[in-house]
């Protein structure tokens, strides 16, 4: 039977339908790579990183990855029931341990402290106004124990603009199929991004809108809370990240 939901009731809130293909949609994303490289600077910057919180960690690919290289006493959380669902499922097929817990990392704490806590590929852009960033940085900081590290990246204006052609694309598997479309608005920063998705009940919508910050406003907010910044990387470099720079990894410390 045709459905008769209103596009309206068929909007969906980010990551709710959307999880069911999200590994299809970041196909792209070099995870291994990825995880090598935090592992790398993690053991750099602090003499033994053990206790590790992930925010934001989707379907679990990132953590699967990191959490052997330790190994490391790893908890990973995402605002979205269906994305830690699969992100459980993954794991235990792995023998990967890692706890997988529901939050919403823009307010969040935590029973005993951390050697480390990180928030990876675009997490942070979906924090729409300062204040949220630096509630954000405010408890990462609370959730540190002394001398313990946060590890974030962010994207910037710059990849906004330099690869706003690359935004759009399409794609599917058996049951999931999808189509982006992507837009960068100058003036306010702010990069929406709309997914169509058909599964096998029906066809369904999600809006993700990002906000893309300068490397001086977020630095100025981790300042005003509470950390001390040792490094900003460009991209996946150890070279010093600067206003041209398309993704930023800031390494900062609690004091």
């Amino acid at each position: 039977m045709q459905s008769t939901l209103t596009q309206q009731e068929q909007d969906k809130s980010p990551y709710s339908v959307i999880a069911k293909g999200y590994d299809l949609i970041m196909s792209h994303v070099d995870y291994e790579y990825w995880a090598e490289y935090t592992d790398q600077l993690l053991w750099q910057f602090h003499p033994q990183p053990v206790s590790l919180r992930e925010l934001g960690c989707g379907t679990g690919t990132f953590a699967i990855s990191l959490q052997p290289l330790g190994p490391y006493q790893y908890t990973a959380t995402d605002i979205s029931p269906s994305m830690v669902k699969i992100a459980r499922q993954k794991a235990s097929q792995e023998e990967v341990d890692i706890t997988f817990d529901i939050e919403d990392f823009s307010s969040f704490s935590v029973k005993e402290p951390h050697d480390v806590i990180i928030l990876l590929y675009d997490g942070l852009n979906y924090l729409l106004e300062e204040q949220q960033v630096l509630s954000l940085f405010q408890c990462c900081l609370k959730a540190l124990k002394p001398e313990g590290i946060f590890f974030f990246d962010q994207s910037t204006p710059a990849n906004s603009i330099n690869n706003e052609e690359y935004f759009s694309d399409e794609g599917k598997m058996d049951g999931f199929s999808y189509v982006r479309k992507s837009e960068y608005d100058r003036s306010t920063c702010l990069h929406t991004t709309t997914f169509e998705i058909k599964t096998d009940q029906d066809t369904f919508f999600e809006k993700h809108i990002q906000k893309a910050y300068s490397l001086d406003t977020i630095k100025s907010l981790l300042e005003k809370a509470g950390f001390n910044i040792e490094m900003a990387f460009d991209g996946f470099t150890a070279d010093p990240a600067s206003n041209s720079s398309e993704r930023i990894h800031w390494l900062a410390r609690r004091p």
